[in-house]
């Protein structure tokens, strides 16, 4: 029998510039046991914070060196391994590819917390997927990436958290989007992704067309609230 999981489904949407980003990587500045799916290579520097601020060290000191940043997924589980309760990587996927690596990637992480699910660990686990349109699109996404759709309907039950981002959340499947247990809206282009993030929220469209960068509305569990991304420590 699986450990209780509280693993959450998180979807962020939001035109380029408005904060999406940003919101995120607030978000898991101190997450421990983290894993991102990074096309655009941006999530290093973070990587490399320590998530350990409010811990002991995790690390395994005699293990060699793991690049915060990787393109190898081999890298990855070396990255897994060396620091089993502390570990934080992005995994940058070969352009072109995404559907296929991040399935890789999720069949890596699903076996990892297989231990979760059996009930013999309590050690969640955090995925982000960045540019969700890539790998995982409203059309045929579940075929592309059976790995990522695989978590979208059984991570919980592994303890995996995830947080899948886009600029465009109508061109994101709605396998991920219509489990999503929060939903967290940023400024909108076009009508589309307009009324996606309508149906998403249950906000109205003047709530959604007045959006500014770095404003946002969150929706959990039938309840919105508004919010603003504070750039300050």
């Amino acid at each position: 029998m699986s450990a209780s999981s509280n693993a959450a489904r998180i979807g962020v949407w939001g035109a380029s510039g408005s904060g999406k980003s940003s919101y995120v990587k607030k978000e898991i500045r101190r997450t421990r046991r983290l894993v991102v799916f990074d096309p655009l290579d941006e999530y290093a520097p973070l990587m490399r914070a320590p998530a350990n601020v409010n811990g002991p060290p995790t690390a395994n000191v005699n293990a060699p060196p793991i690049p915060a940043s990787t393109n190898d997924l081999d890298a990855v589980r070396l990255a897994m391994r060396n620091d089993w309760a502390g570990f934080r990587v992005a995994y940058v996927p070969q352009s072109g590819k995404e559907p296929l690596a991040l399935s890789a990637l999720c069949r890596l992480l699903m076996r990892a917390q297989q231990p979760f699910k059996d009930g013999k660990s309590n050690l969640g686990l955090t995925l982000v997927v960045e540019e969700m349109n890539l790998p995982f699109p409203v059309h045929g996404g579940a075929q592309k990436c059976p790995g990522f759709a695989e978590i979208c309907s059984r991570g919980r039950h592994y303890g995996i958290t995830v947080y899948g981002l886009s600029q465009r959340i109508a061109e994101v499947s709605t396998r991920f989007r219509g489990n999503c247990t929060e939903t967290v809206v940023l400024r909108q282009q076009g009508p589309r992704d307009i009324a996606a993030a309508m149906d998403a929220t249950g906000a109205s469209k003047a709530q959604i067309t007045g959006l500014k960068n770095l404003h946002y509305i969150h929706a959990a569990n039938g309840n919105l609230r508004g919010g603003k991304i504070n750039h300050r420590k």
